[in-house]
């Protein structure tokens, strides 16, 4: 290769025609660069609706079909059934003011016992057998919106017995055991009723009247002597409710 002349320098001069080179506009190169990319993704999702369009329109045209932009969610799973209880139509007759019914007791074994107020006011309790086993739930309403304790009222309603788990319940020296249902003061925990001259206790269950009031609801488990062939309101000397702290709120009886 000859080498270059003394006299001359590299880079050398072409002389190209445009010996000065044009100054470009950048900003403005990215904003066409931009604006042309939008236009094609556009144009390309544009594309793709008229497809789906077309095959909807397909879809439609069957009779009775249809069809959902996006898929369908998955079926909700079945809840699991729920037993019949030998009370539902009672309750269905009586429905709770809140839908739901209050548990009393599950004594004895198999048997459960619930309370609830009704929209008109009434207030009832249940007692059903599970299995049934032959045996007959037991069911009432006995106490209006004028039974239910307050400013004025008693305290302590009479005493209602029902006899229906009798057969359920181990025999104690021939003797025969009973409950015992009340309405009381809501401001009560414990209620005592004395029954054949021997007391015999239990815990007050709070039940919704609805719009956030309660009445208390007792079940006591008596013990009807062996001697006895029957016994009455007459057999009960009296009633008494105590508060958490152990103080009497609320007296009643005796009854005649």
């Amino acid at each position: 290769m000859t080498p270059l002349p003394a006299d001359r320098t590299c880079p050398v001069d072409l002389d190209f025609a445009e010996p000065h080179p044009a100054q470009l506009d950048l900003d403005v190169i990215v904003r066409r660069g931009t604006a042309i990319r939008r236009r094609r993704r556009i144009a390309g999702a544009g594309a793709a609706l008229v497809a789906c369009a077309a095959a909807a329109s397909i879809v439609v045209g069957v009779r009775g079909a249809s069809f959902r932009w996006f898929p369908p969610s998955p079926p909700a799973r079945p809840a699991p059934a729920i037993p019949a209880k030998p009370i539902d139509s009672q309750v269905a007759e009586n429905p709770p003011v809140t839908g739901k019914l209050t548990l009393l007791s599950s004594f004895p074994p198999h048997w459960t016992t619930v309370a609830w107020a009704t929209r008109r006011g009434d207030v009832c309790w249940a007692s059903y057998r599970t299995p049934m086993d032959g045996a007959t739930e037991d069911f009432d309403c006995p106490w209006s919106g004028a039974d239910v304790p307050g400013p004025g009222r008693q305290g302590l309603s009479i005493p209602l017995v029902s006899p229906f788990t009798g057969s359920d319940l181990p025999d104690q020296a021939g003797s025969e055991r009973v409950p015992a249902f009340g309405l009381v003061t809501s401001r009560a925990t414990r209620v005592t009723l004395t029954f054949f001259g021997r007391s015999f206790s239990a815990a007050v269950v709070p039940v919704p009247l609805g719009k956030g009031q309660t009445v208390g609801v007792y079940m006591v488990w008596l013990q009807v002597p062996a001697s006895a062939s029957g016994f009455g309101s007459s057999d009960f000397s009296g009633a008494t409710a105590y508060d958490a702290a152990g103080r009497i709120v609320a007296r009643h009886g005796p009854w005649s």
